[in-house]
């Protein structure tokens, strides 16, 4: 029997991503998101006091004009309660869609200062051959390129110097 070597898509020596690590610093990626989610909510409560007073001196205007007062306030409560369950759940989904958004950008930031860390700590141990590699979409990929060619040129000087 022969044993199958496992198959892995990355290069050696690139770290393999999952989502268990998806908040690399939970800290700043979570500060990063409560930020957004105050702001949305200071957003969203200014927004709803705005239409809420807007809409209560539009029922009292139409109430001033009918004779129906209660029929009228019924129906526009009603009205406005349909209408509330809109405005809570699209609030809902944007509120989720704002936490994603704001986790996956930052991690975008901070895989690849990660990575730089990891290598220039290779450096400094004279491992030259260390390499960083970066998913697409990641930030600072001409970054981890110069580091990579400062690498390639550290090792192939430590080579030049163990020939002479």
């Amino acid at each position: 029997m022969s044993e199958e070597q496992p198959k892995t898509s990355a290069p050696k020596g690139k770290a393999q991503r999952s989502f268990k690590n998806f908040l690399l610093n939970p800290l700043l990626q979570v500060k990063l998101g409560m930020y957004c989610i105050i702001l949305s909510v200071v957003f969203a409560i200014a927004l709803g006091a705005i239409l809420y007073s807007n809409f209560a001196e539009l029922i009292d205007s139409v109430v001033l004009m009918t004779d129906l007062e209660d029929d009228v306030r019924d129906l526009f409560l009603s009205y406005w309660k349909s209408t509330q369950i809109w405005i809570y759940l699209i609030f809902l989904i944007y509120l989720g869609s704002t936490i994603a958004v704001s986790i996956m950008y930052t991690h975008k930031l901070i895989g690849p200062t990660i990575a730089f860390k990891r290598h220039v700590r290779s450096l400094i141990d004279g491992k030259y051959n260390a390499r960083t590699y970066l998913r697409k979409g990641d930030a600072f990929v001409e970054l981890g390129e110069e580091l990579n060619n400062l690498s390639q040129q550290m090792e192939e000087a430590g080579g030049l110097k163990d020939k002479q």
